[in-house]
């Protein structure tokens, strides 16, 4: 098969696949029946004249070349979009994909004003949304989102990365409404007795938290706090809060959500321990700079958050 006899669709149902490693679930994601799915795969196996997909026992596993590929075609699709992009942008007619990653805290918080805004100008537009927790900037990277919404530092090594800060960030302590102390003052020397519950995103071994109370002297790399309970996101704390003395730190808008069970109540973090990283930031990649649909998603988080006091 040459150049000149691929359908352009083949790629994109391949990008799934590559990316899914499963036949009926990219089928369902591209609303497409298995047997369509099927068809594509093999014709992409033609043109690359490899398996790309080999069957395993729970599903397919990537060959060398299917890995190598993977890249690639991201970046075809990246490219593809964009050019169609640039010959018009019209936000009521378009009919495209605007991908986004985010933890949970942040996409609950910011996203649904902008999904609003978006159904409102561009009702064609379709918002996909990434919330797995996992390190923040390699979907960025590899071309498998438009942006990203978040509160850390990319790798002083990637140069390609731009951001605009959108909201600030804070963290409030939550704890039952039982808890020994619900309504005494808190100080770094009165917690650091008490336990602490670990949600831990990104496969963080120590309290976010932690590293202030190396700087009091009061924990060390050795001694760390107590932290009995490791969470990998943040759907279980509230509920582990209320019937435990676990005290969990939390982003604000997710700790006070969790105030609506009347068990629980949340407390200002002490001044020395709040964490240095205050602001929110909507990060984009070079390789999408330019283009405009991205270019108006960006002016609509600028209208609707920059200048605003917003928590996230």
């Amino acid at each position: 098969m040459n150049l000149s006899q691929i359908d352009l669709n083949l790629l994109f149902v391949l990008k799934h696949l590559l990316e899914e490693k499963h036949v009926s679930n990219t089928a369902m994601a591209l609303n497409m029946s298995q047997s369509a799915v099927s068809r594509a795969l093999q014709k992409m196996r033609l043109f690359f004249d490899d398996e790309l997909l080999v069957r395993k026992k729970y599903g397919y596993e990537l060959t060398p070349k299917a890995e190598s590929v993977k890249h690639d075609i991201n970046t075809v699709i990246t490219s593809l979009e964009a050019l169609a992009h640039k010959q018009s942008f019209e936000p009521e007619t378009v009919s495209s994909t605007v991908k986004f990653y985010g933890l949970v805290p942040q996409i609950n918080t910011l996203m649904p004003k902008v999904i609003a805004e978006i159904r409102r100008q561009a009702p064609n537009l379709i918002v996909s949304i990434d919330s797995t927790p996992k390190r923040h900037f390699d979907a960025l990277v590899d071309g498998d989102v438009h942006f990203a919404l978040s509160s850390h530092q990319p790798p002083s090594s990637e140069q390609s990365i731009y951001r605009m800060a959108i909201a600030k960030r804070s963290f409030r302590l939550l704890m039952s409404r039982e808890h020994p102390l619900a309504d005494k003052e808190l100080t770094p020397e009165i917690l650091v007795d008490y336990d602490f519950g670990q949600v831990s995103l990104q496969g963080e071994k120590r309290l976010s938290f932690e590293h202030k109370y190396q700087e009091l002297g009061l924990a060390t790399k050795k001694q760390c706090l107590s932290a009995p309970v490791q969470l990998n996101n943040f759907s279980s704390a509230a509920s582990i809060a209320a019937e435990t003395e676990i005290v969990f730190h939390l982003p604000t808008p997710f700790a006070e959500s969790a105030c609506q069970d009347p068990r629980l109540i949340t407390r200002e973090v002490p001044q020395a321990l709040r964490l240095d990283f205050q602001e929110v930031y909507l990060y984009w990649h070079k390789r999408f700079h330019d283009d405009p649909m991205c270019e108006w998603v960006r002016a609509l988080f600028k209208q609707l958050y920059v200048g605003e006091d917003t928590l996230a």
